[in-house]
């Protein structure tokens, strides 16, 4: 498998984790803190910050080895077998939310009849096909994708600027100096994410001496994404409708003007949530046939194949958005955030402790 260096992930995790900060939590984070979600989020990206300092020091400890042999080395087998199954329930997990949430946007703001099918079973078959290509391949695509990304961005935020009022920022903790507080739990799952980093590692071509410059852009562009739309969202429709709205991050979109006559610029929005939708279904895809270490690849693609049936099978599950929003509230990414704040210390426990034995170059790859 050809391998890619740390920079070339940036393009992957950008927009994997991307559309997690910049999306699926802004809701979340209105909900549960209100006016106060900015702070509170600011608060986590310095957070962040120090999480980087040890992530980066667990990535230089680890180097080239794969995850499997690199935790039993240090705590046992049966441990890392069962490590190795939370995570892939978890990245399972991550699929499973990602396509369900991409699809009731998509019905509810753009699709109104059009069956699931239709919708799912593209998406499912350029996933398949893209994880079956491989980590380059992935990276490629998204180093495609995500500079696209990045000029729309730029242009809805500079383009409804004269429609923004930023005094809708202030006053803070009108509800109580702590009230909010629990939005750093949702929003930490975005920093925590970089732990892909880890399990990812040894198909770097430079996993051996991990670019401290490619952790610091990620953790900023993490913070630009989780802080743009929570401000912007507040500066135009202000703490209440904020609040009320399900996906803050579209409506802005749809209060672009260019000019007199360009309007209705809401398209936009698709294809920066598909490209973002379809890497963050992919990566989870190829880690979990990465982490299961299947040598054939005949049971590789049928785990694939297997997984790709998931994603069209799990939008057709009679689930209402309502339902789906407050499972992820209430129960999803609270748990999420504790699985992945008990992985990221057991990493950094593997790190400081000495292998039990030594691994040989050949080995590791």
């Amino acid at each position: 498998m050809k391998k890619i260096d740390s920079t070339q992930m940036f393009f992957v995790l950008s927009l994997s984790i991307g559309l997690f900060n910049h999306v699926m939590i802004i809701p979340i984070l209105f909900d549960t803190a209100g006016r106060d979600a900015w702070f509170w989020t600011l608060v986590t990206c310095g957070i962040g910050c120090f999480f980087a300092l040890f992530l980066l020091f667990i990535l230089r400890r680890k180097q080239q080895e794969p995850l499997h042999i690199w935790l039993e080395n240090r705590i046992g087998k049966r441990f890392t077998k069962v490590t190795i199954w939370l995570i892939i329930l978890y990245l399972l997990s991550i699929i499973l939310v990602t396509i369900k949430d991409t699809v009731d946007w998509v019905i509810s703001s753009f699709l109104f009849e059009t069956p699931l099918l239709a919708i799912v079973l593209p998406f499912a078959i350029v996933c398949f096909f893209l994880a079956q290509a491989g980590l380059r391949a992935i990276s490629i695509n998204s180093a495609l994708l995500l500079p696209i990304v990045v000029v729309l961005g730029i242009l809805v935020s500079t383009g409804n600027m004269p429609k923004k009022n930023f005094h809708f920022l202030f006053p803070l903790f009108e509800q109580g100096y702590f009230h909010g507080a629990k939005a750093i739990i949702y929003a930490s799952n975005g920093f925590l994410e970089l732990l892909f980093l880890v399990i990812l590692q040894h198909h770097f071509t430079d996993a051996k001496r991990f670019k401290a410059k490619t952790l610091v852009s990620l953790t900023i562009m993490l913070i630009i994404l989780m802080v743009g739309p929570i401000t912007g969202a507040l500066a135009e429709f202000g703490p209440i409708l904020s609040s009320e709205l399900r996906h803050p991050s579209y409506e802005q979109w749809r209060l672009l003007k260019i000019g007199k006559y360009i309007s209705h610029t809401d398209f936009f929005s698709i294809y920066q949530w598909l490209a973002g939708a379809s890497i963050r279904v992919v990566l989870p895809m190829f880690m979990i046939v990465d982490l299961l270490n299947l040598q054939k690849p005949a049971i590789k693609k049928i785990i694939l194949m297997f997984l790709s049936l998931l994603v069209v099978i799990m939008p057709l599950i009679p689930w209402s958005n309502i339902t789906f929003y407050t499972f992820m509230k209430n129960y999803y990414f609270t748990n999420t955030s504790y699985f992945l704040h008990a992985l990221g210390l057991l990493f950094f426990i593997c790190a400081l402790l000495k292998p039990r034995r030594k691994v040989e170059e050949n080995e590791a790859v």
